[in-house]
C-alpha cells in the first residue's frame, strides 16, 4: 500500500479547521487553559502528599507533563509564543521535584545507582520527548533551558535500560516509542545510536506481530504507540501488515449500544483514557483505509466521552492531539451494518457478539472465550518470570473464558464485567480477575460442605489456571444465532461447552451449558451470574438490575430475568460480593457430585429482558424443559410465546453418535439421534416452531430431522470407498453443515 505518510514528529502543517478536528483543537485549547491554571495546586498538593510508587519508586505527577505536551502542540499548530514559552516552564522544572525526596533516597533502588531521574514513570516519557521536540525551534528555548531539559531527558532515557520490558505489549511500546524519539531529539548526544537500537529491538516485538494482550484499556495504548512510534521511525510498513487493519476492524465491529468498547479484561467501564486513545486509533485507522466504519467509530466513544459529566483534562487532550494529527474530514462516517457475529475470528479474538442492530436500544451481548493461545510464548513466558503476574491471563487478561461480558438492552446495563483490580498486584482473593467474579461456569475438585457458602469454597489466591479453548459452532440462522464455544482444563479434568441461542423474536437468551469429566473424580460446578440489585427472586430464578457503577448511571427501565428452569440435584442461592469496585450479588446454581470419566453435567439459565413494570411469573410460564430419549447427554426446551410454540434441542456429548469401529463415515444415524418431544434429529443444535399449517426448523450438523415421524429432511445416501479396515466400500449418508426449511403440517 502507498501512502503519504501522515505525520512527522517533526514537522507539524496546518490543517483546515472544520469538523470535527475543529472540536478536537477546541477541547486541547480548553484543558491547556484550564490545566495551566491548575497545575501550582495540583504540584502544591502532590508535594505534600507524595509517596513512592510500588511500581517505579520516585513518582512525579503527570499532570505537568500532559499539560505540556498539549501545549507544546498548539505551539506548534497555531505559533503563539506564549504556549511555547508555558511548555518549556514546565518541561525545565519538571526534575526540580526531586526536591521533595530525602537525600538518601537514591539509595532505596538499585536502578538509582546514577541518580533519581525525574522521569520514571514510562506512561510519562513519550509526551515529555513530544513536548521538547515541538518546541525546540521556539524562542522560548533559550540556551540555559535548552540544556536543562536536554539533560533530565537523556538521565531518565538511560534509566529505561535498567528494565527495558519487551514484548508485544503497551508498556514494551510506550518503552519503544520513548527511546526512540528521544535519539531523535538528542540525535547528537553520545548515547543516542544506543537508544534508537533499543527502541528498534522492543518495537520489533509489536511491529507486524499480533498483541499478547487482551483488554480494552491497555490495547489502545499498545496501538496508539506503535502509531507513533511508526510516525517517527517513518515505518509506513506498520499499516501495510494485515494486523493493523485486523485490529481496527476488530474493535470497531465490538462496539456496544453504549458507543464503547466493552471493558474486558483489566479494564474499567468507560474508561476515559482508553476511550479518547480509542477516538485517536480509530481516526488514524479511518484515514489509511478510508474507511466510513472506523470514522462512525471514532466519533460513536468520542460522543460517549463527551456525554459524561467528567471534564476532559491535560492526559485527554494528548489523546485528541494524535485523533487531530490522524484524521482525515473527507470521510464521511457510516454506522456499521449487520447483526450477530464472530469478533473477528476463532484463532485470536475469540470473541462472539450477538445483536439486533447498532443503535443505543439495541440488543447486544458479548462472549469471551479466549484464551492465553499459542501465539506470543516468549513475550508472555518473559512475562510470567520477569514481574508478578499470576493472577493474569497473559497478558492482562482475566479467567473469563467463555464469560458473558456484558449484556445491554434498550439502553439498560443487564450483565457487565468485573472490573481491573482493587489493589496490587491484585486484590483480595484475585479481585476481579479470578473466574468466580465472571459470568461463566466455575469448576472445582473435591464436595462442598452443606453448612459452606459457594465463594468460600471456590476462592483461593487468585492465580490464574490456564486452559484452552475453541470454537465448536456458529451460525446465523433464520430466526435464532447460535454459538457453541468450549474450555478444556486438563489440569482439573473436565470439558465444558457453553452453547448460547439468541432468539431474535422477543429476544432473550438460552444458555446451555454442557459438561463432560475427563477423568474420575469428585467435582462441584457451579454457574455464575452477577449484578448489582436483585429485585425479585424464587426457588429458581432473580430478577435483577445494574443502574450504574462507579461515576455512570444506567437507564432504569429493563431488567433481566435470569431463571433456572432444570434444578434437579442442584443448590441455588446468591452471596454478596465486591466487584467492580462496588457491592454486588453473584447468584449461581450449583451442584457438587462424583464422576466417572465420561460422564456429562449441565446447567440451563434463561436470560430475558424485559421491562420492570413485567411480572416475571407469566415470562416464567413461557419456557418448559421437554424430555428427551438421552438423558443427561441432551438438553430440550419447549418456548410458548405469541400463540406460537418453539423447540430448542442442543447435542450436549457430540461424541455419542461416533461409532467404536473405525468406519467411514462413523456416525451412523441411530447411534446420534435424540427424540425431543413430537421431533427426532441428530441434529448437533435443533430449533423449530410450530404455527396453524407448517414446521419451521433449523438444524445444523444433521443427517435427519423428523416430526411427529414424519421425514422433514433427510441426508441422501453415497457410496464411500477406501475404508480403513480394509472392507470393501460402504454406504452411509453424510451430515449436512445446516439446513432450514418450512414443512406443512401432516
Amino acid at each position: 500500500m502507498k501512502r503519504l505518510f501522515l505525520f512527522s514528529l517533526l514537522l507539524f502543517t496546518s490543517s483546515s479547521l472544520f469538523g470535527q478536528k475543529k472540536f478536537y483543537l477546541e477541547e486541547i485549547r480548553k484543558a491547556a487553559e484550564q490545566g495551566w491554571q491548575d497545575n501550582s495546586e495540583i504540584i502544591a498538593r502532590w508535594k505534600q502528599t507524595s509517596k513512592p510508587s510500588v511500581l517505579w519508586g520516585y513518582d512525579a505527577p503527570g499532570h505537568p507533563i500532559y499539560l505540556a505536551s498539549a501545549l507544546a502542540f498548539l505551539y506548534a499548530e497555531t505559533r503563539q509564543e506564549s504556549y511555547a514559552e508555558r511548555a518549556a516552564q514546565l518541561l525545565a522544572a519538571y526534575g526540580d521535584l526531586r526536591e521533595v525526596l530525602p537525600p538518601d533516597y537514591a539509595r532505596t533502588r538499585a536502578e538509582y545507582a546514577e541518580g533519581v531521574p525525574s522521569l520514571s514513570n514510562f506512561f510519562y516519557f513519550p509526551p515529555y520527548v513530544r513536548a521538547y521536540l515541538q518546541i525546540r525551534d521556539s524562542k522560548a528555548m533559550d540556551a540555559r533551558t535548552r540544556e536543562k531539559i536536554e539533560k533530565e531527558l537523556a538521565h531518565s532515557v538511560d534509566f529505561i535500560f535498567h528494565f527495558p520490558e519487551w514484548g508485544a505489549h503497551n508498556r514494551a511500546m510506550l518503552r519503544a516509542e520513548a527511546l526512540y524519539d528521544a535519539s531523535l531529539a538528542l540525535p547528537n548526544h553520545a548515547n543516542a545510536r544506543r537508544w534508537k537500537q533499543m527502541a528498534e529491538t522492543i518495537a520489533g516485538d509489536s511491529i507486524k506481530h499480533w498483541e499478547v494482550e487482551d483488554t480494552s484499556l491497555y490495547s489502545p495504548i499498545w496501538l496508539s504507540a506503535l502509531f507513533s512510534y511508526a510516525e517517527s521511525a517513518r515505518r509506513p510498513d506498520v499499516y501495510a501488515s494485515p494486523h493493523m487493519r485486523y485490529y481496527l476492524e476488530y474493535f470497531t465491529r465490538l462496539i456496544a449500544p453504549s458507543g464503547t468498547i466493552p471493558d474486558y479484561g483489566d479494564a474499567w467501564w468507560n474508561s476515559a483514557s482508553g476511550a479518547l486513545r480509542f477516538v485517536a486509533i480509530f481516526e488514524n485507522g479511518a484515514a489509511w483505509w478510508k474507511s466510513p466504519e472506523m470514522k462512525w467509530a471514532a466519533q460513536s466513544v468520542l460522543n460517549t466521552v463527551k456525554s459524561g459529566a467528567r471534564t476532559l483534562g491535560v492526559a485527554d487532550a494528548c489523546s485528541l492531539a494524535d485523533a487531530y494529527r490522524w484524521a482525515d474530514e473527507s470521510i464521511t462516517p457510516a454506522r456499521p451494518t449487520g447483526s450477530s457475529e464472530e469478533v473477528l475470528d476463532e484463532v485470536l479474538g475469540k470473541k462472539i457478539v450477538f445483536r439486533n442492530g447498532w443503535d443505543e436500544s439495541s440488543t447486544y451481548l458479548l462472549l469471551n472465550y479466549r484464551d492465553e493461545g499459542d501465539g506470543g510464548w516468549n513475550d508472555r513466558e518473559y512475562l510470567r518470570q520477569t514481574i508478578p503476574v499470576e493472577e493474569e491471563k497473559m497478558h492482562h487478561g482475566h479467567a473469563d473464558e467463555n464469560s458473558v461480558v456484558l449484556l445491554m438492552n434498550k439502553g439498560s446495563v443487564l450483565l457487565h464485567d468485573a472490573g481491573y483490580r482493587s489493589d496490587l498486584p491484585s486484590g483480595k482473593y484475585g479481585e476481579y480477575r479470578q473466574d468466580y467474579f465472571h459470568n461463566r461456569m466455575v469448576a472445582r475438585k473435591n464436595k462442598r460442605d452443606k453448612n459452606q457458602s459457594l465463594l468460600e469454597f471456590v476462592r483461593n489466591s487468585g492465580a490464574y489456571r490456564p486452559v484452552k479453548t475453541k470454537k465448536i459452532d456458529f451460525l446465523n440462522l433464520r430466526n435464532v444465532d447460535m454459538s457453541r464455544t468450549r474450555v478444556e482444563d486438563e489440569n482439573l479434568g473436565y470439558r465444558w461447552d457453553r452453547v448460547i441461542t439468541y432468539l431474535k423474536n422477543p429476544g432473550f437468551f438460552v444458555v446451555i451449558d454442557g459438561i463432560k469429566a475427563l477423568a474420575s473424580d469428585y467435582f462441584t460446578f457451579s454457574n455464575f451470574w452477577h449484578a448489582q440489585k436483585i429485585l425479585s427472586r424464587g426457588s429458581d430464578f432473580f430478577d435483577v438490575a445494574t443502574d450504574s457503577l462507579p461515576g455512570f448511571k444506567f437507564s432504569e427501565n429493563q431488567s433481566l430475568l435470569i431463571h433456572f428452569p432444570e434444578n434437579n440435584a442442584k443448590n441455588t442461592g446468591e452471596e454478596a460480593l465486591n466487584r467492580h469496585s462496588q457491592p454486588e450479588h453473584a447468584m449461581f446454581q450449583t451442584v457438587s457430585s462424583q464422576y466417572k470419566s465420561g460422564d456429562t453435567e449441565f446447567f440451563v439459565t434463561l436470560l430475558v429482558p424485559h421491562e420492570r413494570s413485567v411480572g416475571v411469573e407469566s415470562l416464567i410460564r413461557q419456557f418448559r424443559l421437554v424430555p428427551t430419549s438421552a438423558t443427561g447427554r441432551a438438553v430440550g426446551l419447549e418456548i410458548s410465546a405469541g400463540g406460537l410454540k418453539s423447540y430448542l434441542g442442543v447435542k450436549l456429548d457430540l461424541e455419542m453418535e461416533v461409532a467404536r469401529e473405525n468406519i467411514r463415515p462413523r456416525y451412523p444415524y441411530e447411534l446420534g439421534k435424540v427424540r425431543y418431544g413430537d421431533f427426532e434429529t441428530d441434529a448437533h443444535f435443533f430449533f423449530a416452531t410450530v404455527d396453524s399449517a407448517n414446521v419451521h426448523y433449523s438444524a445444523s450438523n444433521v443427517m435427519k430431522v423428523l416430526y411427529k415421524d414424519k421425514i422433514l429432511m433427510q441426508a441422501l445416501s453415497n457410496t464411500f470407498g477406501l475404508q480403513l479396515d480394509g472392507q470393501p466400500d460402504r454406504v452411509g449418508s453424510s451430515k449436512w453443515r445446516y439446513w432450514e426449511d418450512s414443512v406443512p403440517l401432516p
